[in-house]
């Protein structure tokens, strides 16, 4: 699954005018203002970074656009889910006038998934949409985040302090999405596991060889390997585009692709666990699988397969304590595939084998709580 070698993904929509060129290799940060030049015709760009990075890979990124003749400015966010919110939104629409941004000019959102969906959608919405380069700079936004479209911020659940995860959005697609390997290996053992659960996921949902290749070689899933992992990442992104390609605007089985993450929304926002994206995703897993062995969809043997395998990727099987499950259900209902106010499940039914389920039973919904609780 090794490969050294830059690649190149072309991901051509319906419309026959709009494609998404994602690049994967070592080096792309310092060749990051030449590729985006040959793309967008104005000269002056915002680089919204997460302010981690700001000292660090945002002036690469500056240094590259200044090579390539941009005058860019770089807007640093804090990264993390208070502040994927309307105000960040604003606050960044605000930095895009003061530096006196036009309508070809690119928003390049360099970070992780939080910052790629907020700036995505001030992307989305500045000036009725401007040019977008996602630059994700974490393994999730590679093999998530950043492929897609999809851009969010989270909004405040009526009478609740939870926040209901990326209710308000758009699809507004990357002109172009850099995938620079030599990143990743700055990242600390947590957050390069996060990236590992929505690798999983998309194992489950499309690729049952990729799962049993994950759990042969956890040893090569490192920060410390990323270089070598440029075949790697590219097979899960050719998997999310491929859904991406077929349904777009997640009418059909883009849908697929939210495999636990009902789960996961319901339960990341809240301070109380401590849990990343990544790390409520591989919990969520391990509930969806939970809930279709409740509904008698799914072989108990596939949870105890994730079980085994997730502790080994550094990723969580346990909740730090189990939630009110009167909020869970509560942020289940609000979830965006919800319909009506009730709760859609995607349900693992094997390796590589994936169902939707409406409006499953309250018990299906409290064993998978169980099965992830202390």
């Amino acid at each position: 699954m090794s490969d050294n070698d830059r690649v190149r993904i072309d991901v051509q929509f319906p419309e026959a005018s709009r494609q998404c060129a994602v690049h994967i290799g070592a080096g792309l940060l310092g060749r990051s203002g030449t590729i985006i030049a040959e793309l967008v015709s104005s000269r002056r760009a915002v680089i919204v970074c997460d302010s981690a990075i700001a000292q660090t890979h945002a002036q690469a990124a500056a240094r590259s656009l200044a090579e390539a003749a941009f005058e860019a400015a770089i807007v640093p966010m804090d990264a993390n889910e208070e502040h994927k919110s309307l105000q960040s939104v604003a606050d960044l629409y605000g930095a895009f006038l003061d530096f006196g941004m036009d309508r070809a000019g690119p928003v390049i959102a360099l970070g992780g998934g939080i910052i790629t969906d907020t700036a995505g959608l001030a992307a989305a919405t500045f000036m009725r949409g401007v040019p977008l380069i996602n630059i994700p700079t974490t393994l999730l936004g590679m093999v998530d985040a950043a492929i897609g479209g999809k851009t969010g911020v989270n909004f405040p659940l009526p009478g609740s302090e939870t926040l209901g995860k990326n209710l308000i959005g758009a699809i507004h697609q990357p002109v172009a999405v850099l995938m620079d390997v030599e990143a990743l290996t700055t990242l600390p053992p947590r957050f390069f596991a996060c990236g590992l659960a929505e690798c999983v996921k998309h194992a489950l949902i499309a690729d049952p060889e990729m799962l049993e290749w994950m759990e042969s070689n956890v040893e090569s899933l490192a920060p410390q390997h990323a270089a070598d992992l440029v075949g790697f990442i590219a097979r899960h992104v050719e998997i999310k585009t491929d859904f991406v390609k077929r349904d777009e605007r997640e009418s059909g089985v883009r849908m697929f692709l939210n495999l636990g993450h009902t789960f996961a929304h319901a339960i990341e926002t809240r301070p109380e666990l401590n849990l990343e994206h990544g790390e409520a995703v591989a919990l969520g897993l391990l509930a969806a699988c939970a809930a279709g062995e409740h509904l008698g969809m799914t072989e108990p043997s596939l949870r105890r397969r994730l079980a085994a395998l997730l502790p080994r990727l550094g990723l969580p099987t346990r909740l730090a304590q189990r939630p009110p499950m009167n909020e869970v259900l509560a942020a289940m209902r609000s979830d965006k595939k919800s319909r009506a106010g009730s709760i859609r499940l995607i349900i693992p039914v094997a390796a590589g084998v994936v169902e939707v389920v409406d409006g499953p039973p309250e018990q299906a919904v409290g064993a998978a709580i169980d099965a992830i609780s202390p």
